[in-house]
Formats: C-alpha cells, sequence, structure tokens
C-alpha cells in the first residue's frame, strides 16, 4: 500500500519556520468524542472495539470523524446513533468543550471535539446500531467508578475528568 491509497490519512511535510527542517505529520479529518452518562450518572457507556495502536481491544467513549458539510454537534449525535443506538431525542445535553483540541499537534492536524449527555430515562431501547463497513464493537454500561480499572483511551480519562470538573 502506498500513502496515495489511505483512506484516512494523508502524510505531509512542510518546513519549519526557523530552523528549515523538514517536519513529517498526517493531515487528518476532525473528530468528536462523548461521554454517555445514564440518567442517574452513575455509569458510562463506553464501546469495546479493536484498535491497531494498541494492537487489542480497548474500552472508550464512542468517538467518530465529522463529515463533510458536518458540523461537531451533528456529528456526535449522528457517531452516538451509529454506534450505540441512542437517538438524540433519547439524550440530555449536558456540556461542550468550547472548541476542539489537537489531539498530537506534533504528527497531526487532528482535532477533538469533547461532549457530555446523558440518558433522559433508564427505560429506553436503543436501536439496532448502524456501524460503518469495517466497524466492529460492542457497546457496555459501566459503573462510573470502575472505568478507570479497564483498559481505555486518553480522551476516556479526558472525559472522566472533565465531567468530575464541571
Amino acid at each position: 500500500m502506498t500513502t496515495n491509497e489511505l483512506k484516512f490519512l494523508r502524510v505531509r511535510t512542510e518546513k519549519h519556520p526557523t530552523t528549515e527542517t523538514t517536519l513529517e505529520y498526517l493531515e487528518h479529518h476532525n473528530a468528536i468524542a462523548v461521554l454517555i452518562l445514564d440518567e442517574k450518572e452513575e455509569k458510562v457507556l463506553l464501546v469495546n472495539q479493536y484498535r491497531p495502536g494498541k494492537r487489542g481491544n480497548l474500552y472508550e467513549v464512542p468517538a467518530g470523524l465529522i463529515d463533510a458539510n458536518e458540523d461537531a454537534l451533528e456529528a456526535m449525535y449522528r457517531e452516538v446513533l451509529e454506534e450505540t443506538g441512542y437517538k438524540k431525542e433519547d439524550l440530555e445535553f449536558i456540556y461542550r468543550y468550547p472548541k476542539g483540541l489537537l489531539i498530537s499537534p506534533g504528527y497531526t492536524t487532528e482535532t477533538l471535539n469533547f461532549f457530555i449527555v446523558k440518558l433522559k430515562n433508564q427505560g429506553i431501547i436503543p436501536e439496532e446500531q448502524q456501524l460503518d463497513h469495517g466497524e466492529d464493537l460492542f457497546t457496555e454500561w459501566v459503573d462510573f467508578d470502575k472505568v478507570e480499572t479497564l483498559d481505555i483511551d486518553m480522551k476516556t480519562v479526558f472525559l472522566l475528568n472533565l465531567y468530575k470538573n464541571i
């Protein structure tokens, strides 16, 4: 596979503005991540899926790329529906971090937009997942105080701590 055949990543280079060193980085779509709480705010809905960076499965908050001509809020509701089956009407909006954050500015242009929502009612039954081609994940409600005992990623830790501090 050549870099021209990559679907989501574009390898780019640029000259450092003062040293003229060639810098390599990945151009990537921006994305969203969302902490979903149960109605009582005692549990968190996580997805579990294979991640090549870990070479294994990982628990994480639902997340995904922002499509062209879509804003971050629309992407968040779309991704929640696709990955969990919960509709916008099922959720109460709690918080949005004011701006997207660069996830690793040393090697990628990607920014991540963070949201916190909760279920309006414990009795809501989600629709069937609408996973993208190639996605293979399952969801699991986890007690809030048990999440950090699982194998989780940085965006999940960030959202847990953000929720604790809002």
